[in-house]
């Protein structure tokens, strides 16, 4: 993979876990440019509570809002179909918190959020169905009410994808999407395409520079037995 197209910055892009050689370098610039920038404008209304159509909004950020800069809790990889590290499908907020090594930020009957994390556990009749994990550069609510902005997910796409890759980057690994989706319709993530893969869509925003990059992916079960 060459690194003059896997990570663009404007504002805070994502940062996951370091890794080694080639790889270590690229994150840990990714990480650098993070912390360098500027952010976009923020929008103005709560997330969508069913990312099963990834409807992408969010909410206006305040001055006060405090988010780490960099990756914060345990390191788990991103298992389309599956889950995030040990957290499956099927998982309910117990066993998520005591994984998480933290409460929920935000926890109802259909969603355990975690801001500075920035990972949804979306819930049905009491256990994980779908997961929805952000980049730093989308905003979100905490358990206050309080607008903030998501921090950074603490974990890869195996073997070493990270938020804040183009697409490019992705496909070189994961190949050609399934289907390939261009957002038209306004939305607050300025999300402008969608690929699925079995048990992962992955969305890419669009940036003011025109460029897209990965910032969003939302895991479901597998179909395949």
């Amino acid at each position: 993979m060459h690194s003059n197209h896997s990570c663009f910055r404007r504002g805070s892009v994502q940062s996951p876990p370091p890794k080694r050689g080639a790889t270590s370098l690229l994150l840990a610039t990714c990480l650098a440019a993070s912390l360098l920038g500027c952010h976009r404008d923020a929008p103005k209304t709560e997330p969508s509570a069913t990312p099963a159509t990834v409807t992408s909004r969010t909410l206006p950020l305040t001055s006060a809002s405090k988010t780490p800069t960099e990756p914060i809790g345990p390191t788990f990889p991103i298992l389309a179909g599956v889950g995030i590290g040990p957290i499956r499908f099927g998982a309910n907020v117990g066993t998520i918190e005591r994984l998480m090594k933290a409460p929920c930020d935000v926890k109802t009957d259909a969603l355990c959020r975690y801001v500075n994390q920035a990972v949804e556990f979306y819930l049905k009749d009491g256990v994980t169905e779908r997961i929805w994990i952000h980049c730093h550069e989308r905003g979100t609510v905490d358990g206050q009410g309080t607008h903030r902005q998501y921090g950074y997910f603490h974990g890869l796409i195996p073997p070493d994808l990270a938020l804040g890759m183009t697409p490019s980057a992705i496909e070189e690994k994961l190949g050609k999407a399934g289907k390939s989706e261009q957002v038209t319709e306004s939305n607050d993530f300025h999300t402008a395409r969608r690929d699925t893969y079995p048990g992962m869509v992955v969305e890419y925003d669009r940036y003011p520079n025109g460029n897209l990059i990965l910032c969003g992916v939302v895991l479901s079960k597998s179909d395949k037995k």
